[in-house]
């Protein structure tokens, strides 16, 4: 079983935007292997990771909070379910991302080829078996002497550079991932949109490996009278 340390709740919209001062030369490229090195070497040959999360987002300027339960299948889906100001489901199944609201008896299904500015899509850059696997559509940066809640982990900066990530790179202004030295996993993530008018931190705390995920969790059924929107 794999579980991370950071059990402490963490408190409100935190936006942690003084990043430059500690981030590695551009052409210091050793430490940064090593450290993807470390990631991938932690998390072996983990399948599947359960969480609780602490989801703030600033859309327009209006915060909006929640806490949930997030699922992750490491080859490339996500579920997580959100209570809190806007509960909602969000379900990431390439190249589709589900957003189900109760409240508006409705999912919104987006086309992720469409739609890069979508940012939940960007939170299984952290949920990867391979460190390495950032490096081949972002410019990784590593942050020196990071630390979360006064507890050292792997922080890295990425900045979409491929032709694929072109759009990307017109929607993002800045990812940022804490990684959790020990596990792999990452420990928080924050989104910045390129226009600044969405801002998405996550949170995750007690990551516990469970490789038993079942399939029917990722796929996209939702209660009958549900409407379905495609964006």
């Amino acid at each position: 079983m794999v579980a991370t340390k950071y059990g402490t709740p963490w408190a409100g919209w935190i936006l942690l935007g003084a990043l430059g001062a500690n981030v590695q030369a551009e052409g210091d490229s050793a430490a940064l292997n090593a450290a993807l090195k470390q990631v991938t070497a932690a998390l072996g040959d983990v399948r599947g990771v359960v969480a609780d999360v602490e989801y703030a987002e600033v859309v327009n300027r209006r915060p909006i909070h929640g806490t949930g339960k997030v699922y992750v299948n490491l080859r490339g889906a996500m579920r997580a379910e959100i209570g809190g100001d806007e509960p909602r489901t969000i379900l990431f199944l390439p190249p589709n991302l589900y957003v189900y609201r109760p409240a508006d008896k409705a999912v919104k299904v987006n086309d992720l080829t469409d739609n890069p500015d979508r940012l939940a899509q960007y939170l299984m850059l952290g949920f990867s078996p391979a460190g390495s696997a950032m490096k081949k559509g972002y410019e990784v940066r590593l942050v020196d002497n990071a630390t979360l809640e006064g507890t050292p982990v792997l922080s890295f900066l990425l900045t979409p550079k491929s032709k694929k990530a072109k759009d990307a790179a017109r929607a993002i202004a800045r990812i940022q991932l804490w990684v959790d030295p020990a596990t792999g996993l990452p420990a928080q993530h924050q989104i910045v949109h390129s226009q600044g008018v969405v801002e998405l931190n996550v949170r995750f705390l007690n990551a516990t490996r469970d490789d038993a995920l079942p399939d029917a969790l990722f796929r996209p059924q939702w209660p009958e009278g549900t409407k379905l929107i495609r964006k």
